[in-house]
């Protein structure tokens, strides 16, 4: 799976980002948690590798409709959570060479309103397949149980099937674009959790 997000043309993922970022900014239900005044919290982003949907425009966004935006940083034993100051400034390099927040404005997880998670791989109930550290299971086992968790993939990372084990949080849903066309509905992409 890695292999083939990795072979994707850039013209596809540039795509791929734009067509999710903007069916992000167009989710109600994801504006009104965490969009002021009346968001509870902010919304935590991931900053992405080369091979990832690139989340910038909805984090620009969000940044300019006033919302906390939040990102993993590496502080030398785990990841936190830290309030982004802005995409053009204010950042460092990670130990994988992916961009994170350089200041450590600390946020807790319990207080954030939607998580926008990577993964190699989603089911369509909701399961991910992260890349193999935990970081994200671990960040997420202390998210509120009332946050929003949303997945973002192209369409060949939906499987039927993936592997469960305890401290796996899934999403309540994934959002996804064809390549090189509109997106589907992804209103029957739900974890069991949702209603």
């Amino acid at each position: 799976m890695a292999a083939r997000r990795k072979a994707l043309p850039d013209a596809e993922r540039e795509h791929a980002s734009e067509a999710v970022c903007r069916r992000l900014a167009d989710d109600d239900a994801l504006a009104a948690a965490v969009l002021p005044p009346r968001g509870r919290g902010p919304p935590a982003v991931y900053l992405a590798s080369p091979s990832e949907i690139d989340l910038s425009a909805f984090t620009a966004k969000m940044l300019r409709m006033g919302a906390t935006v939040v990102s993993p940083r590496w502080n030398g034993e785990t990841y936190e959570l830290a309030r982004l100051k802005g995409l053009a400034n204010g950042l460092r390099r990670g130990p994988m060479g992916i961009l994170e927040p350089g200041d450590a404005d600390i946020v807790d997880p319990s207080d954030v309103a939607a998580w926008i998670v990577p993964g190699l791989a989603f089911t369509p109930d909701g399961r991910r397949l992260g890349y193999g550290g935990g970081w994200y299971d671990r960040l997420l086992a202390s998210s509120s149980a009332t946050s929003l968790k949303i997945g973002v993939a192209h369409d060949f990372q939906i499987v039927g099937d993936l592997p469960c084990e305890a401290h796996d949080v899934p999403v309540d849903r994934v959002v996804r674009c064809r390549p090189l066309r509109r997106c589907p509905s992804t209103s029957s992409c739900r974890s069991p959790r949702a209603p």
